[in-house]
């Protein structure tokens, strides 16, 4: 008998950290007015190259990520002057692992990479450690821009290493907003 409880009781632990986490994201759904801005795509963008050893993951957006995502880059439309559009734009992300370091990561996206596929390049590194933004445990973080018909895009790279299996998981985060004037008020 003695030894099922150790069991039952690590079962319960997981059952209420499965249902702490779920409403954890409900919460953040329900704050920041839900995921219909946001959505997983099934495969990267034509106009982002795939580094090879990146693997599709089924794993979900973290909470904080997503709640990251939404306030930051969810209301960048807002910084738009009046007669430009305000609203949200669209995120759409997906997610990767690989045995591959977040060095690695940081140099294949180069600016020479990437402006040949359409994005603009910048005027520094693209690509930057996490530990160097004050985000250790993000191993590398690296941003590009371009105009496509009319809208602003914006892709960020995120790497960050999964504590249980050691890999990397490689965040893809696609940011598309109009750039159409609105009429003033």
């Amino acid at each position: 008998m003695k030894s099922k409880t150790p069991f039952v009781g690590l079962f319960a632990v997981l059952m209420l950290t499965s249902l702490a986490c779920g409403m954890l994201d409900s919460a953040i759904n329900k704050a920041t007015g839900g995921d219909e801005n946001m959505q997983t795509v099934s495969s990267l963008w034509s106009d982002v190259p795939a580094m090879d050893g990146l693997n599709a993951s089924q794993m979900d957006m973290p909470p904080v990520v997503k709640l990251a995502m939404k306030l930051i880059l969810g209301n960048l439309g807002r910084l738009n002057p009046d007669g430009q559009d305000q609203t949200t734009g669209m995120i759409d992300w997906i997610v990767f692992t690989t045995d591959k370091t977040p060095e690695d990561v940081q140099n294949f996206y180069t600016n020479d990479l990437m402006t040949a596929n359409g994005w603009d390049a910048s005027e520094s590194a693209p690509c930057t450690s996490g530990s160097e933004q004050g985000a250790a445990q993000l191993g590398a973080v690296c941003v590009f821009t371009k105009s496509l018909d009319g809208k602003s895009v914006q892709l960020a790279i995120l790497t960050a290493q999964d504590e249980t299996t050691k890999q990397n998981n490689v965040f893809f985060l696609r940011l598309e907003e109009n750039g159409t004037p609105v009429p003033a008020q």
